[in-house]
């Protein structure tokens, strides 16, 4: 499993003498959030901010005791050596990181996510090695039966889905929850779970509106959202300024799981199948009309998906249409009257679901078979870049 994105320290010192630190220096960490201008945020939070929505953010914990989420970090849970913790401590960071994007208050100028009003609920585990597919899957449930009506899960896994993960996803749409997940960091194929059908894959774009050229992409891409020095919140453990600054998707997929709760919170009686049809339709196309590996389905566009007025959905816009029933032809006359006591025509024949592949696209489709046990591997190398103070001290990479 990776998560580990590009990360620099945001210092805001005044005692500097170049130009551009200068300018920065002078500038609030809201005002250094590109991304909210870029995507309308305001406009959209006038609209909503996200109360009343819980969003479970599956990642390293989150430092409840940061300024910009005083107050708004829920008891959640841990697993490895979180287990037995409520996940509201973050040793690591990038748990922080997410949660600031989509839930940072904005206090005295400090970092300001896309929806403000929600309540995270963290699923924690500090060791990535304890953090396997399965314990994905069973943190998906455990935040679909604890109130989440958002899951973002800013991670990947390289190695194929298990039945067991497909599993935890079905059972959390079940639940009416919308999951949101990174694609990845790697230039290649979109990682699990967020190649799962069913989950928003979200991949990166650039300050300039263009594909982020890291970011795996696939046809199971489904949304893009900015992925390029995200500025957002982190432990002061990590980063004495309390502030970082994050390239990758797993900033993109944040953006996407805070713009999900705004629609939740303005339309809490929609179903989560139509709340991710708002997000799809609603979408910003980048290249080529319609779905592309690249981009998906565009760039999430928060004004957008709030006011789009579209029919409900029959059935979730991400999952495939349900299978016609099968039925075997009427026997003959001949044969039924070789063996009368067999009713051939009401027989019906038994179809098995075999779940445990994995839909790997560069092109083609290829199934690979699922893989149970593999040692998480690192998505991409850490550069960690120094405060503009100076020099600093990087997190341990994951």
């Amino acid at each position: 499993m990776t998560w580990k994105d590009d990360v620099a320290g945001v210092a805001l010192l005044p005692a500097l003498t170049v130009a551009l630190p200068l300018l920065l220096a002078a500038q609030t960490i809201e005002e250094q959030e590109w991304h909210l201008d870029a995507l309308d945020v305001y406009s959209a939070q006038a609209q909503a901010r996200g109360d009343g929505v819980v969003v479970a953010v599956i990642d390293s914990g989150v430092d409840a005791q940061h300024p910009d989420l005083v107050g708004q970090v829920l008891p959640g849970t841990g697993f490895g050596s979180s287990k037995g913790t409520d996940g509201t401590t973050d040793t690591d960071g990038h748990g922080t990181a997410m949660a600031g994007i989509i839930a940072a208050a904005g206090r005295d100028g400090g970092a300001l996510g896309i929806a403000p009003g929600v309540k995270i609920l963290p699923v924690a585990s500090a060791e990535r090695e304890q953090f396997t597919l399965d314990v994905v899957a069973e943190s998906i449930r455990w935040a679909a039966d604890h109130g989440a009506k958002v899951i973002n899960m800013s991670l990947g896994f390289s190695s194929s889905m298990t039945p067991t993960l497909v599993k935890a996803v079905n059972y959390a749409i079940e639940k009416d929850v919308v999951l949101v997940a990174a694609t990845g960091n790697e230039g290649r194929a979109v990682s699990a779970p967020a190649n799962i059908q069913g989950v928003i894959a979200v991949s990166g774009t650039t300050r300039d509106g263009k594909p982020w050229a890291s970011s795996n992409v696939g046809a199971d891409t489904v949304l893009s959202a900015p992925a390029a020095g995200i500025v957002t919140a982190s432990p002061k453990s990590v980063y004495p300024s309390g502030y970082a600054e994050v390239d990758g998707t797993s900033a993109a997929s944040a953006i996407v799981a805070g713009v999900a709760a705004l629609v939740r919170a303005k339309h809490p009686r929609m179903p989560a199948k139509d709340v991710v049809n708002a997000l799809i339709k609603s979408a910003k196309d980048l290249a080529e009309p319609g779905r592309d590996a690249t981009t998906g389905f565009g760039v999430v566009d928060p004004v957008g998906a709030l006011n789009a007025q579209l029919p409900p959905v029959e059935r979730h816009p991400l999952l495939p249409p349900p299978k016609p029933p099968t039925t075997k032809p009427a026997p003959t006359p001949a044969r039924t009257a070789q063996r009368p006591d067999v009713d051939l025509g009401s027989r019906m024949p038994f179809i098995a679901a075999v779940a445990g592949g994995t839909a790997v696209m560069t092109g083609l489709l290829i199934t690979l078979p699922a893989i149970r046990s593999r040692r998480p591997r690192p998505q991409a190398t850490v550069h960690v870049l120094p405060p503009l103070s100076g020099s600093g001290t990087p997190p341990t990479p994951w």
